[in-house]
């Protein structure tokens, strides 16, 4: 792999698409005009040396295992296609830390294909590399991204923004990803939504809840006016499990204390509250994990006596 790095890469190492997939597939492949997966010792890396100062750089394909998506009659033969490199061409302004590398055994008998997928989008005038993704994973490994990719790929040719609405939240939901901010404010703009939240419908709804009750949390915002026992009890539960933990991690207890405020209206809204002195304790170092747990216990009984009353359930509380 070259040294630099362009502007949009992503890796991964050992991991499988469907867990460990950390980038937003619909966003770059909506960008993209042209998407090639290619065999790793295809692809070629040329630094074109302008001045003392400057040094260009590019992807050179020698070789497409699979054209995933062409949108423009793009030929790859002999194409150099740039690429932005940190510190070259753009310059991020904040200290880095230090950086590990992951070692790879050398493998025994002949030498495995490894894949790689470039992501292309077409300029005035040349193509630039906004993505790429490299990983040592088998070429059947690669199909489900291909798939996921062409499924995103149907949604360009609708025109009609309620019907693009509406089979995008289909997508989101078979992808078990929440819309994002940006599609939220799109469609808030074009009228179709009314709210800073996106509207389902009710077979949509269904899925987004057994999504969330699944453990995708993300999808609560969705969900939070429907059954509000439901969505109690699953929190009240997850508070629960943190309590009977022997240990708690500061993000255990930080989760436990957010959750909690939701549950009580923020203790219904008295910063002054004893109750809710007690839970800022859970997040204080000097406070013993063994003191931790009976006052999780407490909490939660004044959860379960209704002492309080239950807060709106949003996402932006956790």
């Amino acid at each position: 792999m070259n040294k630099h790095l362009p502007i949009f890469i992503l890796t991964f190492l050992f991991y499988s698409f469907a867990n460990a997939q950390n980038f937003d597939v619909r966003k770059l492949t909506l960008k993209s005009d042209v998407i090639l997966l290619y065999d790793q010792d295809s692809i070629a890396y040329i630094d074109d040396v302008i001045n003392d100062h400057t040094t260009n750089h590019f992807y050179q394909l020698k070789a497409v295992t699979q054209t995933v998506k062409n949108t423009v009659g793009f030929k790859y033969a002999n194409t150099k296609l740039p690429y932005l490199v940190e510190n070259e061409d753009y310059f991020k302004i904040f200290e880095k830390g230090d950086c590990m590398g992951i070692g790879y055994a050398t493998p025994i008998g002949p030498r495995p294909k490894y894949y790689g997928m470039l992501f292309l989008q077409k300029g005035a005038k040349q193509y630039q590399v906004i993505g790429i993704v490299e990983n040592r994973n088998p070429f059947a490994s690669w199909q489900d991204l291909i798939k996921q990719i062409q499924s995103v790929s149907t949604l360009e040719k609708v025109k009609d923004p309620k019907e693009r609405y509406t089979k995008s939240i289909d997508w989101f939901l078979d992808n078990n990803v929440a819309p994002d901010e940006n599609f939220v404010k799109y469609y808030k703009q074009k009228g179709i939504l009314k709210t800073d939240t996106a509207k389902l419908n009710e077979q949509q709804l269904a899925k987004a809840r057994a999504l969330f009750f699944n453990g995708n949390e993300t999808f609560l915002d969705l969900i939070a006016n429907t059954n509000q026992t439901e969505i109690k009890d699953y929190y009240l539960q997850k508070l629960k499990d943190i309590s009977f933990q022997s240990e708690y991690e500061f993000g255990d207890c930080l989760r436990f204390r957010r959750v909690v405020c939701m549950l009580t209206n923020d203790f219904n809204n008295n910063y002054d509250d004893v109750n809710r002195v007690l839970s800022d304790l859970l997040t204080k170092d000097e406070l013993e994990n063994y003191k931790k747990k009976p006052i999780m216990l407490y909490l939660i009984d004044l959860i379960e006596k209704k002492t309080y009353k239950t807060g709106a359930f949003s996402s932006s509380k956790l």
